[in-house]
């Protein structure tokens, strides 16, 4: 039959067999006659036929192929056939199942399983007598019954196999493999051996057929299975013990009593439950209690929240009684104790249930579940409050939800999860604030996983719908978060995101439009926006709340949101503003060349967060994007200069002393902070055990939070209690402690931390890893490091800290910031406590890591893929080697200080000193011993290895501090004047100028330099190498290779120095030979040759050179990382050629990425430092602007056209950012390189030479004369506009001046002369010495063609022969007028013309008063005419003034640029002529009166057309000035001045307010009159309140002034003092500050005939006075002057000084002097770089006699910074010191010369000390250096201008030192004018330089830095002299007190000798004689000289010995 059926494929039976095809072509079908008859033959026929030969046992085959082929009868049988003979069927099933054949068993088993399928199953079995039992059982009870009748093993063998069968072939779910399984089970216990291991192997095999983790997994996974199998296990527990054994060792292969702990959380509940009704129940407790040997009450209590959580899911309440009856009658407690006892757990299992896998059973449940918990609640609390009662159990729920569900593998826990947690947000209420960042976190964690995704929105959006409502002050926390969350999937837009899109987009309209309030206060911490469509709306209303939002509002909010705590929230904000930069390049660009103050404070902080951003901590995708971005926004901002951007002062890290604070600090920062912006559950939970130990340690209860409710059954009280049951009344002082603890704490942290009161997290116990010997290897990082040893530590620690530091020991692992907080705390508290082991185990550690990088060689420092671990590791034991010293200086500090006031008897004194010292002197002996110990360990760690490791991470300035401290040890420091001046070893010397030259300090450098004994040749190569001047390097390095031709070394450096000299050529042929000459470094040679020949554009050149850089070989070790990055933008310019854009994007990426880790290092020291890595960044950024512009073309076959839009737009860009970067040669030149290959591509020659002139000018200006004349040619070849100027400029630098003027006069003569002018040509051709030479060809001149280029050709030159005087007066004013003619809207033309007018009016105002004086001498009065005509015969001086006048009037009106030179003096030549006119007026000529008038109209001119501005800047000299003689002038005068009123009345009245009460009646009624005049003029009505309010403030601070105080006090109280000051306020008038006084010049750009009030003030919004402070402090000085707080309008408290007494005119004139001298230092070149400046601060004299001064914060005087350094190392006693020192000069007094009286007596008592309050003030090293260089910067400017205007009496309290920056303030200016040298004891010294003021300056002293910046600011005070004069002079006319009392001054001013001879003195110094010093005056000296003799004079001690006695010479 098989054979036949062979070939034949029914659809019914064969659906799975293979239809086999090959076989059926070779069947013949028989031909079949009639179909019909077929169909229509008996089935039951047949089938009779079929048994029959079934039962027929006389052949075996017949009957297996029956059996075979049952499948296809039961499959043909219709319903009803299969009804009628359904006995047949069963009894065949019987038949078979228990046939004797084996055969014919298994044949049977493998065809049984179509009797179970639905159809054959039902008709078969559903038999209607027994309607309890259902189909598959019955089926079942057939197998059963064959297995019962069964003798033989074989026979069970097969049947078991059988049912087998069945398990495999249905559904797991099914009834069937239930029963099968069973029935497999139940034969565990058979007799037959053999039989119990076929059940055993068949239960695996067929579970392991459904689920790869055989029946464990589908326990797990299948509920329903898992409860019936464990039903039936645990009711045969007791009966059959046999087979519940083998079951669990065979099967799962575990033991019994383990199998017993798996069912009874399955079984108890059900068991206790239904016990009532099943009297087996109780007895399986039992048994199930004695399985596991322990009681059973003991067994069910420790179930009870299952069991409860069981009888409350069930739908009706009997089973709840039962189960609580049940233990009331086995236990004895009442329902209350017994849910009590259950508590949190029961909520777990309510909530957490996992035990129902039926989607519509668990919605049932849940929907119940707030019911049931409200049933507990109301038994336990008898309340129906939910969310208080679930209080304290939230954090408990969370974190099981998300351990159980939302991380376990099966996804549909994880979407049960989501639902748990909505369900939780529902129930919690009010209090959902307290949860938000638990929840958040784990809302977060499922919107990250896409199937989760739905779920996660959803519950989002009703979380943050709730929490509006509850509490709408933390919705701000979130929002940010929110949207960083979101929006990238916004931004991503892939098909998946997209079914979410819209949810997402409702959410965030949803929290914008919600929370409109909020978003209103908070909207400057909201981060930006990407502007995607789908977020329209919400843009929308953003827009709407922040208003017009300027760019710079902009960038404020982005550096907010770059400092945001949360991750995601920065990378978003960080994205933006890369939107931000690309798309609003221009406006940026415009931003920065308006040149506001307020910009680059914005952009400063910017770039300071964009650094901090680079270098990102976290390790996750996002933070690496982050990196990568923050990279890219410098890049696209451009190199900003360093100069322009402020720096950020750090704080200094001050170790917490009590117990209280360190757990204050570290919560409050720390921890709090990790646990709100924790990326995941695991660090947010490793917080939460911290804080809420922390919280224990320091006894704060739960009670504390005002929202819990007390509940008098809670644990947590009674653990708290125990804690502090100890000493019975402790417990109140504990809780005390923690009162006094949490109301510390803001109401946001309070608010987070509050669920750590109540929260139940454990402490996992830690096994002690003792680990013998250091921890680092090289190989670690540093995160792993720090975590071993703080384990290390922690384990150790000892004391009150040691629970303190076990509290953080989860979090230390994930948060780095909290390990390195806690790290010198631990290392503390070892060496302080600890054993000797334990400090010597401290030392080796930081030892360890010290030396690995000592010792690191250091080619590996370049380009180790370690070395960023290991730098970071030293970087970190600096840090903590930073804090222990703090901590020592602090300590020591203290106890000093404490220590000499306990001796004196002065009572109120000690007791004041209790309360701060108490800790100190209970046990001072312990703190020295704990002093000694750290001192101890800092101390065993030698300063050189500290100083090579720093030198080795290229922290300079650390590897500085710590070299000068060792030798300052060995060999002291240059000190002239002190006691003994050090002398120093030249190695030492030669690392410390490695380690300036590192710095980029070359001041510093040739200060080093002077020190030396002898100058190696090494030396030379370093300071010219630094100083940049690379023909002095060739040199040296010549020298060097002849010595050793074959050093690798030298010959890097002559590529190097090639390189810089821009000597291409000659480098590309030197790399040439050098490759054949030393070919195994070819790598090196071709790296650096790569940096040639991209310059010169060598493409074949530069593959060649690329491949060879990328072959293996010898690198050397200084090739600077200025090759390898220029080899990448070589291979970037490859792949551009070679059109490859994929690899282009690889590329410049790569490079990025290798930048980011040395500018992180360097960003975390300073801009400055990071500076090259962003020069970098910003050409890499150009890159990309011209790949863009390629579009996918090569550069060599695409030339651009300087007119195309795309091109000229990206080429003004590179413009503005070019301007923008440091004006030096290294960090142009690339950039500039880069601009010429461009335009060569294009043939742009003209711009490529416009590019080479840039590049000469940066080269003359750095004085590589060489080099410039080398770009010049460059540029000429190049045909370049323009280049004879450069040329000429070169000519004049290098002090060829003839060759220069010849150099233009040539050029100019080559000019078209209908351009030049004729009459200019004559000028020129007068003279001349210069051959004039034929015209030259025409070609040549049409390039010269524009006008501008000509005049400044024509002005270059007529202001050099205006400056050599080579021409006559004619001549010169003929060039400058031509300059005027050509240019007539230029202000330089008219500036410079004035100039020279100006000049030779002065000239013969000399020669002419000369003259009459001389004659006047000579002859007799009768022969007067005679000397007149001869006077005559020339013009009268005064004669030119109404043309010099003219001249500065129309340059002023043309732009500001030369304001302060041009207005001021302008003044001066009018008020002059004034007075001589006045003088004259009786016999004054009718030219005079001409003149007069001319000048009149002149100045009436001015006055309407000249800005309202520029006269404020002036302001002092005209108010000084409202008494001249000439009414005229008078009038005049006051009518500018009223006008200035009128437009800024806020600054100008404060400038007059002295004025007004002025003691010379004339001075005071003209001010009345002209404020009165103003009040009528001012428009507006509002302004006219605004004059009497400032009259009434101003009378009320003098009366505050003049205030005596009670006698003793210390405050004054303002409140009832001044009751009537309190009450004006607040008031309209400005806060007197310096910001707000000080005029800041609009851009030149400026329209200037719009006279509105643009914006010159630095902030457009100045503050005003809003109030003022209720006490006024009275300093103890002999004025007792007052130090009041005004509050101001911006919310800042500002105080000032209220000084009486003293006339403050001179200190106001001398801050306007110094302002002027400040803008002087912003424009010159060598000043700018170096950031010199003054510290300015507004002085606002009240009367003659009064006035108020800014107070300058942060600020100590010197003496008291001395006093405190010299009483800490016991030098100085409060009591006996200055009385001895007087006795010494008493003593001493004629007995010995002063100076060595002071050198032998007085200076070894004080050794310099000043340095050391850098060292304990900066603590972090770059920031000390900074301080350094700011102090010594500030010191030299002050020195050489107070010498200049003669500023005396510099004792040591009025200098002072600002302790955020170290910079030099002086205070005091009252002894002006060489006041100082006539006093009784004359101030000799032209400066204070004493011992300590050069110890501050470092080892090296005044040598360096101080001289150089000395030099500078004296050649710039020089240069400008006549500006200065001008200001000065109007001291002269401002009678000043002390000059006015010789000669009593009527209405009318008068000339003044002391100030006319002051003047004179100052005019002399500004010209380099060294005059009212104690020495002879002298020549004119050149600056150094004059800076080198003024210096001597100062630190002589001659000088010093002659000093008045507490001037203190030797402080």
């Amino acid at each position: 039959m098989d054979h036949l059926l062979q070939g034949f494929w029914c659809s019914k039976c064969d659906v799975s067999a293979e239809i086999n095809c090959g076989s059926c072509s070779t069947v013949l079908l028989p031909s079949i006659p009639k179909v019909g008859s077929l169909l229509s033959c008996d089935f039951t026929y047949l089938q009779s036929l079929f048994f029959e030969l079934l039962y027929d046992e006389s052949s075996e085959e017949v009957q297996i192929a029956c059996v075979r082929m049952m499948q296809r009868i039961l499959l043909h049988l219709t319903e009803d056939i299969l009804l009628k003979t359904r006995s047949q069927w069963v009894q065949c099933v019987d038949f078979l199942l228990l046939h004797r054949n084996k055969n014919m068993r298994q044949a049977f088993g493998s065809q049984i399983i179509f009797f179970i399928q639905q159809p054959i199953l039902d008709c078969l079995f559903s038999c209607e007598d027994a309607a309890n039992k259902s189909k598959e059982q019955r089926f079942m009870d057939k197998i059963k019954h064959a297995l019962a009748a069964a003798e033989d093993p074989l026979v069970f063998e097969t049947l078991l196999e059988t049912a087998a069968t069945i398990m495999q072939a249905v559904d797991i779910h099914s009834q069937l493999f239930l029963f099968s399984l069973i029935l497999l089970i139940g034969q565990l216990d058979n007799p037959y051996v053999i039989v119990r291991l076929i059940a055993s192997k068949l239960i695996n095999k067929s579970c392991y057929f459904h689920h790869g983790g055989g029946l464990q997994a589908l326990l797990s996974k299948v509920l329903h299975i898992r409860n019936e199998l464990y039903d039936y296990l645990c009711m045969r527990l007791a009966n059959q013990p046999k087979m519940v054994e083998e079951f669990s060792t065979a099967v799962l292969g575990v033991e019994t009593e383990e199998l017993v702990k798996r069912m009874i959380p399955v079984v108890l509940p059900r068991l206790v439950v239904l016990q009532h009704d099943n009297d087996q129940a109780l007895s399986t407790l039992y048994e199930l209690a004695k399985c596991l040997n322990m009681d059973m009450v003991q067994l069910i209590v420790n179930w009870l929240p299952k069991v409860l959580a069981f009888a409350l899911h069930q739908a009706d309440g009997h089973e709840l009684k039962s189960a609580l009856q049940f233990y009331h009658e086995h236990t004895g407690s009442d329902n209350q104790e017994i849910f009590a006892a259950a508590l949190p757990a029961l909520l777990d299992e309510l909530i957490c249930f996992s035990d129902v896998d039926d989607s519509e059973e668990i919605s049932k449940r849940l929907a119940r579940v707030p019911h049931m918990i409200k049933e507990v609640a109301i038994i336990l609390t008898g309340s129906e409050d939910l969310p208080g009662f679930l209080r304290n159990h939230v954090v408990g729920l969370l974190n099981s939800i998300d351990r159980k569900m939302l991380h376990a593998e099966d996804m549909s826990l994880q979407k049960q999860a989501i639902r748990r947690i909505e369900m939780l947000i529902k129930l919690m209420g009010s209090h959902l604030s307290t949860y938000v960042p638990k929840i958040m976190v784990l809302l977060m964690h499922a919107i990250n996983k896409e199937w989760l995704q739905g779920e996660g929105l959803s519950v989002l959006h009703l979380f943050l719908k709730q929490l509006a409502v509850v509490s709408p002050s933390s919705t701000k926390h979130v929002i940010s978060q929110v949207f960083a969350a979101l929006v990238p999937f916004l931004e991503k837009e892939t098909g998946n995101s997209s079914i979410h899109m819209s949810k997402i987009v409702e959410i965030l309209e949803e929290v914008v439009v919600q929370n409109k309030v909020i978003l209103k206060q908070h909207i400057r911490e909201f981060p930006t926006v990407p502007n995607v469509p789908a977020l329209a709306e919400v843009n929308r209303v953003i827009q709407e709340v922040r208003g017009l939002m300027t760019l710079k509002d902009q960038l404020h909010d982005v550096v907010e949101g770059l400092n945001h705590e949360n991750l995601n929230v920065r990378y978003m904000v960080a994205s933006e503003l890369s939107k931000l930069l690309n798309l609003k390049r221009e406006e940026f660009m415009s931003l920065f060349t308006k040149e506001g103050d307020s910009v680059m404070e914005v952009m400063s902080s910017l770039i300071t967060s964009l650094l901090k951003g680079c270098a990102e901590e976290s390790r996750t995708v996002v933070g690496q994007r982050l990196k990568m971005i923050c990279a890219d926004c410098l890049g696209s901002l451009g190199a900003i200069d360093p100069a322009k951007i402020k720096g950020f002062s750090s704080s200094r890290f001050k170790i917490a002393c009590s117990d209280d604070d360190l757990i204050f600090e570290l919560i409050h920062k720390h921890l709090a902070r990790a646990f709100r912006s924790a990326p995941d559950t695991i660090i947010q939970d490793s917080a939460a055990l911290a804080i809420q130990e922390l919280l224990k340690i320091a006894g704060c209860e739960a009670s504390l939070d005002e929202n819990v409710l007390e509940q008098p059954k809670d644990k947590q009280h009674l653990k708290v209690r125990k804690l502090s049951a100890r000493c019975p009344d402790d417990s109140t002082e504990m809780f005390g402690r923690g009162q006094r603890l949490w109301d510390r704490f803001s109401n946001y942290i309070k608010e987070i931390i509050a669920p750590c009161l109540t929260s139940r997290f454990q402490l996992p116990n830690v096994s002690d890893s003792a680990t013998c010997g250091p921890i680092y290897r090289p190989s670690l990082s540093l995160r792993r490091w720090i975590y071993f040893w703080i384990k290390k530590l922690t384990a150790h620690a000892t004391g009150s800290r040691a629970a303190i530091f076990n509290a953080c020991r989860g979090i230390v692992r994930h948060d780095m910031q909290i390990a390195m907080y806690l790290l010198p705390y631990l290392v503390l508290n070892a060496v302080c406590d600890g054993t000797e082991e334990a400090r010597s185990s401290i030392t080796l550690e930081i030892l360890s890591v010290l030396d690995a990088a000592a010792s690191d060689s250091s080619t590996t420092a370049v380009h180790g893929s370690n070395s960023g671990q290991s730098e970071v590791c030293i970087q970190a034991v600096f840090t903590l080697l930073d804090n222990l010293g703090q901590w020592v200086d602090d300590v020591e500090q203290e106890l000093a200080l404490s220590q000499p006031l306990q001796s004196s008897n002065q009572k109120q004194q000690l007791v004041k000193l209790k309360d701060q010292s108490m800790n100190l002197s209970k046990d001072s002996n312990q703190v020295l011993i704990q002093c000694k110990h750290v001192s101890g360990l800092l101390g065993a760690i030698p300063k050189v290895t500290l100083a090579k490791a720093s030198f080795r991470c290229q922290a300079y300035a650390r590897s500085l501090l710590y070299f000068e401290s060792y030798v300052r040890e060995k060999s002291g420091a240059f000190n002239p004047a002190s006691e003994r001046s050090g002398s120093f070893e030249d190695e030492d010397i030669s690392f410390l100028m490695e380690v300036y030259s590192g710095l980029d300090e070359p001041d510093g450098l040739s200060g080093l330099a002077s020190l030396r004994k002898s100058k190696s040749l090494q030396d030379h190569l370093v300071i010219n190498k630094k100083a940049g001047n690379w023909a002095e390097v060739l040199t040296s390095c010549e020298q060097a290779l002849q010595m050793e031709p074959f050093s690798v070394q030298r010959h890097s450096d002559v590529l190097n120095c090639l390189l810089n000299m821009c000597h291409l050529q000659a480098m590309v042929t030197h790399v040439d030979g050098l490759i054949s000459r030393i070919p195994q470094y070819r790598k090196t040679w071709c790296t650096q040759g790569v940096q040639a020949a991209w310059r010169l554009g060598r493409w074949d050149l530069m593959d060649e050179y690329l491949t060879g850089a990328d072959e293996e070989g010898l690198l050397c070790s200084s090739s600077e990382s200025n090759a390898f990055f220029d080899k990448d933008v070589a291979m970037i310019l490859q792949a551009m050629m070679k059109k490859d854009q994929y690899s282009v994007g690889e590329k410049i990426a790569l490079s990025k990425q290798a930048l980011i880790a040395p500018l992180a290092a360097a960003g975390m020291d300073s801009y400055a430092r990071a500076y090259p890595f962003v020069v970098k960044l910003h050409l890499l950024r150009e890159l990309e602007d011209f790949n863009s512009l390629l579009n996918g073309e090569s550069f060599l076959g695409r030339a651009f056209q300087r007119d195309e839009p795309e091109f000229s737009r990206t080429l003004e860009n590179w413009e503005s950012r070019l301007k923008l970067t440091q004006p030096s040669l290294w960090a142009r030149e690339p950039l500039l390189a880069f601009r010429r290959l461009v335009f060569t591509a294009s043939d742009l020659g003209a711009q490529a030479g416009n590019c080479w002139i840039q590049y000469a000018k940066l080269c003359r200006s750095a004085g590589h004369y060489e080099t410039a004349n080398r770009a010049i040619l460059e540029a000429k070849a190049a045909g370049a506009s323009n280049v004879h100027i450069e040329k000429a400029k070169l000519l004049w630098s290098t002090r060829r001046a003839d060759g220069a003027m010849a150099e233009l006069q040539q050029s100019l003569l080559n000019m078209p002369i209908e351009v030049v002018g004729p009459s200019a040509i004559s000028s020129i051709t007068s003279l001349s010495v210069v051959p004039v030479n034929p015209p030259p060809l025409i070609s040549d001149t049409q390039s010269m063609n524009d006008n501008l280029d000509v005049a400044k050709t024509l002005l270059l030159y007529s202001r050099w022969i205006h400056y050599t005087g080579q021409k006559q007066k004619e001549d010169v004013i003929n060039l400058y007028s031509r300059v005027k003619e050509l240019q007539p809207k230029w202000e330089k033309g008219y500036f410079y013309m004035a100039k020279y007018c100006d000049e030779v009016l002065v000239d013969a105002r000399k020669r002419q008063e000369d003259n009459a004086e001389q004659s006047v001498r000579v002859m007799p009065s009768n022969s007067v005419p005679v000397a007149s005509t001869n006077i005559n015969t020339e013009r009268r001086w005064w004669t030119y003034l109404p043309d010099v006048l003219l001249f500065y009037a129309k340059g002023l009106h043309r732009g500001h640029k030369n304001l302060f030179q041009a207005l001021p003096r302008l003044l001066t030549l009018w008020f002059d002529f004034g007075s001589v006119y006045y003088r004259s007026n009786l016999q004054s000529s009718k030219d005079m009166k001409n003149v007069h008038g001319k000048i009149m109209s002149i100045m009436r001119g001015c006055l309407k057309d000249l800005p309202t501005y520029q006269w404020l800047t002036v302001l002092p000299q005209l108010v000084s000035r409202i008494c001249h003689q000439n009414e005229e002038t008078v009038r005049l005068v006051k009518h500018i001045i009223t006008s200035v009123l009128r437009q800024y009345p806020q600054q100008a009245l404060w400038t007059m307010a002295a004025v007004t009460k002025s003691t010379v009646s004339s001075r005071r009624e003209a001010a009345a009159e002209i404020i009165q005049a103003a009040r009528r003029g001012s428009s507006q009505g509002g302004s006219s309140s605004l004059f009497v309010q400032f009259a009434t403030l101003v009378d009320h601070l003098i009366r505050l002034c003049f205030h005596p105080g009670q006698t003793k006090a210390k405050t004054i109280n303002i409140l009832t003092e001044f009751s009537a000051l309190k009450r004006m306020m607040p008031v309209e008038i400005i806060m007197p500050i310096q910001e707000s006084l000080t005029v800041n010049l609009p851009s030149y750009d400026m329209n200037l005939t719009d006279s509105g009030a643009t914006d010159i003030f630095s902030h457009s919004d100045l503050p005003t006075v809003s109030g003022i402070a209720d006490e006024a402090e009275i300093l103890s000085s002999l004025q007792r002057p007052k130090k009041i707080i005004l509050m101001g309008s911006d919310g800042t408290e500002r105080p000032f000084l209220c000084k009486p007494k003293d006339d403050l005119r001179k200190d106001a004139r001398m801050m306007e002097f110094n302002a002027m001298i400040n803008r002087l230092l912003s424009k010159c070149p060598e000043s700018r770089r170096r950031k010199l400046y003054f510290r300015t601060f507004a002085v606002i004299p009240l009367t003659e006699d009064c006035g108020m001064v800014e107070w300058v914060p942060h600020t100590r005087g010197l003496r008291h910074i001395l006093q405190d350094i010299y009483i800490s190392c016991g030098k100085f006693d409060r009591q006996k010191t200055n009385p001895q020192i007087k006795r010494i000069y008493d003593q001493s007094q004629g007995k010995m010369p002063e100076d060595e009286m002071l050198k032998t007596k007085i200076l070894p008592m004080f050794p310099p000390a000043f340095h050391k309050w850098f060292l304990n003030t900066f603590s972090e090293p770059a920031t000390w250096f900074r301080a350094r260089i700011a102090y010594a910067h500030t010191t030299a400017v002050w020195s050489m201008v107070g010498h200049i205007v003669g500023l005396g009496d510099r004792h040591g309290e009025n200098i002072l030192f600002d302790s955020t920056t170290g910079d030099c303030v002086h205070v005091d200016f009252s002894c002006l004018f060489d006041k100082g040298l006539q006093l009784e004891k004359p101030e000799l010294v032209p400066f204070r330089l004493t011992q300590n003021m050069i110890d501050g300056l470092g080892i090296t002293g005044y040598e360096g830095t101080y001289l150089r910046v000395c030099e500078i600011t004296l050649s710039i005070l020089r240069e400008h002299k006549e500006t200065l004069m001008s200001v000065l002079e109007t001291f002269i006319h401002d009678p000043l007190v002390e000059w006015t009392k010789s000669h009593k001054s009527s209405g009318v001013e008068v000339q003044n000798p002391h100030a006319q001879r002051a003047i004179s003195n100052i005019e002399a110094r500004l010209q380099g004689v060294v005059v009212g010093v104690g020495a002879a005056p002298s020549l004119p000296l050149a600056v150094e000289g004059q800076a080198r003799r003024l210096i001597a004079e100062a630190v002589s001690l001659k000088n010093l010995g002659k000093m008045y006695i507490w001037w203190m010479p030797w402080f």
